[in-house]
């Protein structure tokens, strides 16, 4: 891969988690951005860095995605090859994570974890905006015991909650494949 075609794929995934409503996945990262605009940009080594480190498109996807997922806005000055590396483990993890909570929220019932009560945040949620539950997490066990849409409307005037389900919306088309092995429990 060139670096201006992970310059490209950028584009596209920073349009993905942007404000408005393009689809990476519908449009498989076709964007209307020139080639020549990576050359009016300072931080060419950034994509530079990118094209030789990583060897397919893949990979480069699955870096930036990582990075998006811990900064939606993309500035690449916040991105790291840790934040890639934690996303790798975490995946795994919270994939195996999730089956388990997952089993147990239909043993134990769900009301507890994931019950709106006067507009407040559930408990799952709480979980995860004070970082003791992955993203993935949440996506994941969505899959299993849907709660998304519940949530969505009855915390659909709160703030902290719109970006996040932006953000799990955008998030969890990338992880569709892992959709549907999860969904096989």
């Amino acid at each position: 891969m060139t670096p201006v075609d992970v310059y490209l794929i950028y584009c596209a995934m920073r349009a993905h988690f942007g404000k408005g409503d393009y689809d990476f996945i519908k449009y498989k990262g076709k964007t209307k951005i020139s080639r020549n605009s990576f050359y009016k940009r300072k931080d060419r080594a950034f994509f530079v860095k990118l094209a030789s480190k990583y060897d397919t498109e893949q990979e480069i996807q699955d870096y930036l995605l990582a990075n998006f997922v811990q900064d939606p806005k993309g500035w690449v000055g916040n991105f790291s090859d840790q934040n890639y590396e934690d996303w790798k483990n975490r995946i795994d993890d919270s994939l195996e994570r999730a089956w388990y909570f997952s089993t147990y929220l239909r043993k134990e019932g769900v009301k507890e974890w994931l019950e709106v009560i006067d507009g407040q945040h559930p408990k799952l949620l709480k979980e995860y905006l004070g970082k003791r539950t992955p993203i993935e997490e949440l996506i994941f066990i969505d899959c299993d015991c849907p709660y998304l849409d519940m949530w969505n409307e009855e915390l659909k005037d709160d703030f902290v909650w719109n970006d996040t389900y932006k953000l799990i919306n955008n998030y969890g088309k990338f992880l569709n494949d892992n959709f549907n092995s999860v969904r096989k429990w």
